[in-house]
């Protein structure tokens, strides 16, 4: 059944329409090539009866009127057709018309000339029409107009048989083509069908499946390409999704744990006091760090919806991480690291959110800090550069494999889970940092050698 909001309809109905249109100009223009064809035969032959018309005045000039009338009846006679012509003198009076064509009630009066070029006229009534060929010439001293006519009902007849024709072939033309064109955009339009049955096919337990590529070059091998790099970034995005629920729902689950096991203990006997504020520590600790897992989870969740605006605003780099000095020298202190700052003594200015940029160096700091061991040091340095400001900050700590530095701002990514687990992290700091990165326009680098120490870079464009 053919669906009329189908393109292969559409498709249809634009090429009848257009063809219709073209068929249409053609056959004008056919009807008016072959009539002007014929009314050219028709004047070359009148043309080339002229110069006979001339001899025949010439060579009878010195007859009196009456005899001349005797002799052109006579040619009138004997010429194919009746001999259809008439003569005017100088004065434009008639001299003489031909028996044949007094039938044809052509106007009587002589054509004006202004040189001697041959004049064509069509005479006659609607039925019994003639093309008429006027000359003015000389014979035998006189100046004489000559008429010569043809009858035009064979050529009309078949202009008007041409015409039946076109009409005829037209409209069957026409539906062929039609056909013929709703034929094509089937085949046209196949691949589209293979291409949506492909696309119904997948499912999100079913994001793998590609579309087939048609092998032509066209426009739908490129949609094909498009909508499979589209289904790419989908499953991407998709497993990412998957990817980040579990590990929210794994890194939720042991704090939550350890507070049930602690509170459910607790509360199995009697306790002493001290063993009461123990477990009250615990839970208060890990109640901490999964708040902070949430606060971390819901300000990535709405990163990734876009529904985090910054204001920009001119910040004082200089005034901001200064700011954060008690804050790491007390992280420093706590596992007997040293930490120094290098900061210049003029504001360094930079467009962006100014908590946000707090936020990104204090999460530098204390990752650099968390993975230093005792008696390690930490350094960070601001340096105003000529289109961008610098944040360095470099730590002497147990470093990162080469093969993990791709994958340390993925979230919720650890080297040694555990480990970084005891110290209080959640692998979401360095994903939050790169985060805030991008929206200030900036570039993250580290360099790091295991058991030498790491250094992360992070570039801002100047304010």
């Amino acid at each position: 059944m053919i669906q009329l909001s189908s393109i292969r309809f559409r498709l249809s109905i634009w090429y009848f329409l257009s063809l219709a249109v073209v068929l249409a100009i053609v056959a004008v223009g056919s009807w008016f090539a072959m009539r002007a064809s014929l009314y050219h035969a028709i004047d070359e032959a009148l043309r080339q009866r002229l110069p006979g018309m001339r001899q025949f005045l010439e060579e009878h000039a010195n007859m009196s009127p009456e005899h001349l009338n005797e002799e052109l009846n006579e040619s009138s006679n004997l010429a194919a057709g009746g001999g259809l012509f008439r003569i005017y003198d100088a004065q434009g009076k008639l001299i003489y018309e031909s028996e044949g064509l007094t039938k044809y009630h052509l106007a009587n009066r002589s054509p004006a000339f202004r040189n001697t070029s041959v004049q064509f006229t069509n005479g006659g009534t609607r039925r019994e029409s003639v093309r008429v060929a006027a000359q003015q010439i000389e014979a035998g001293g006189k100046l004489l107009t000559i008429e010569v006519a043809e009858p035009l009902r064979f050529y009309n007849r078949a202009l008007h048989h041409f015409e039946e024709l076109l009409w005829e072939c037209l409209p069957v033309l026409i539906v062929l083509a039609t056909l013929g064109g709703y034929w094509i955009s089937r085949r046209a339009l196949a691949p589209v069908d293979r291409i949506t049955q492909d696309a119904r096919a997948i499912s999100p337990t079913n994001l793998s499946a590609r579309l087939a590529v048609p092998p032509a070059k066209d426009e739908l091998q490129r949609l094909t390409l498009t909508l499979n790099q589209m289904l790419d970034r989908l499953e991407s995005s998709f497993n990412r999704v998957r990817q980040f629920t579990a590990d929210a729902s794994h890194e939720l689950r042991a704090p939550l744990t350890l507070i049930h096991t602690a509170a459910e203990f607790s509360l199995r006997r009697n306790r002493t006091r001290e063993d009461l504020l123990d477990a009250m520590q615990k839970v208060l600790r890990e109640s901490k760090r999964t708040t902070e897992l949430v606060n971390n989870l819901l300000l990535l969740a709405r990163a990734d919806a876009s529904t985090i605006a910054f204001e920009p605003a001119a910040v004082n780099l200089t005034a901001s991480i200064g700011e954060l000095k008690d804050q790491a020298l007390m992280l420093a202190e706590a596992r007997q690291i040293a930490i120094s700052f290098q900061l210049p003594s003029a504001p360094v200015l930079v467009n962006g959110d100014e908590s946000s940029l707090a936020r990104l160096c204090l999460i530098l700091i204390d990752n650099a800090i968390k993975y230093t061991p005792p008696g390690g040091t930490v350094s960070v340095e601001l340096r105003p550069e000529t289109d961008s400001v610098l944040i360095l900050v470099r730590d002497t700590g147990i470093g990162i494999a080469k093969d993990d530095l791709p994958l340390i701002f993925d979230r919720f990514w650890r080297a040694d889970k555990v480990r970084s687990r005891e110290m209080g992290g959640t692998g979401l700091g360095l994903s939050i940092a790169r985060w805030i990165v991008d929206q200030h326009g900036g570039v993250v680098n580290v360099e790091s050698k295991v058991g030498v120490g790491s250094s992360f870079s992070v570039r801002l464009p100047n304010a």
